[in-house]
């Protein structure tokens, strides 16, 4: 078992589709969503790791927005939470490249930014937008928002 999976609760395994506009989402045996961070202040990402792990959530992390994207279409998560500032690819234009993409674009996405930059995050595409400082229970509120959106709209396997 290795580090990630043991401290989100269990054993991963993983089933793959060959159709390339597959939807995979990856659940823990608790049945935990899953959210992918991409953040570079590491107390902020430690923070947005303990505050979605107590609301029942598995978090992956990303360091830059290249890692995230290729981390998308890996790992489908239910969520990518991303700042506008990351390194290779900036968060709205990660934003753009998970919405134009048919194999991607049911992935939700919250931009969370010190920027005042919510016009240009709804022109990215991005479903929710969230300015810091971190605060839990707005964070925790709109992730469940967004996943109770995306169930309704279109079941994930």
């Amino acid at each position: 078992m290795d580090a990630a999976s043991s401290s989100l609760g269990g054993q991963i395994a993983a089933a793959t589709n060959p159709r390339p506009d597959s939807t995979r989402s990856l659940t823990f045996p608790s049945g935990r969503a899953v959210i992918l961070v991409v953040e570079r202040d590491p107390h902020v990402r430690d923070l947005e790791q303990f505050f979605l792990n107590e609301a029942g959530y598995g978090v992956e992390f990303a360091a830059d927005g290249i890692a995230a994207l290729a981390m998308t279409r890996t790992l489908a998560p239910h969520i990518v939470i991303t700042e506008i500032l990351v390194p290779k690819l900036d968060g709205l234009a990660l934003c753009r490249a998970i919405k134009e993409d048919p194999a991607l674009c049911h992935t939700a996405v919250l931009v969370f930014s010190i920027l005042s930059a919510h016009a240009r995050a709804e022109e990215a595409g991005a479903d929710a937008f969230l300015t810091k400082p971190l605060a839990e229970r707005r964070l925790v509120e709109t992730v469940r928002a967004l996943i109770a959106t995306r169930a309704s709209a279109s079941p994930r396997p």
